[in-house]
């Protein structure tokens, strides 16, 4: 039984020193690296309406330097969230194909029927005419000063048909008139 003993000491010892040989060399490393982009906080953009209808029109209505059926709309921005960045102000872009007739820039998507016609924007709270500024692709429109968070705002808006003046109105010929306008969120 001694012997024993002594034997069960002897192979405790020698697992012991197995084990702190083990664990003391080395072990392979594996590394996993991260990466994130942090970005500004963003905004819901909504529409008062999805679709637009600016009505039948008899193509004698279309003159040059007119602006006919012009309709509301507004561009709700809300629910913004995330940090205010120095130096970029959040402000909205605008986009959508179209020409630019006679001076002015008139929506008009390439599936369109209608020559010679599109729609003209107007950023406006108030009736438009033809005299008024129109809105043209990658037009900003800033929600809150450089450095803000911007809280619930409305942008009144205003789309009409027009064949822009006199060259463009000679070449107006009847059809459908299709516009896509895409408002972005972003900061500048």
């Amino acid at each position: 039984m001694r012997l024993n003993r002594l034997c069960l000491k002897k192979v405790s010892l020698i697992s012991l020193a197995m084990v702190a040989g083990l664990t003391s060399s080395t072990a392979p490393a594996v590394t996993l690296n991260f990466s994130a982009t942090i970005m500004p906080g963003t905004c819901s953009l909504s529409l008062d309406k999805s679709v637009l209808p600016l009505d039948e029109m008899s193509q004698a209505r279309l003159r040059s330097g007119v602006l006919l059926n012009s309709q509301p709309f507004t561009l709700k921005v809300g629910n913004c969230d995330g940090v205010a960045t120095a130096g970029l102000q959040p402000m909205i872009t605008v986009s959508g194909e179209g020409v630019t007739q006679d001076g002015k820039w008139l929506f008009r998507s390439s599936d369109s029927s209608a020559g010679g016609s599109g729609v003209m924007l107007v950023q406006s709270a108030n009736m438009p005419n033809y005299n008024s500024t129109e809105v043209k692709p990658a037009n900003t429109y800033p929600l809150a000063a450089v450095g803000q968070i911007p809280v619930g705002k409305d942008l009144p808006f205003f789309a009409g048909i027009s064949c822009g003046g006199s060259t463009g109105c000679a070449t107006v010929k009847p059809g459908k008139v299709i516009a896509r306008i895409t408002f972005t969120f972003a900061y500048r």
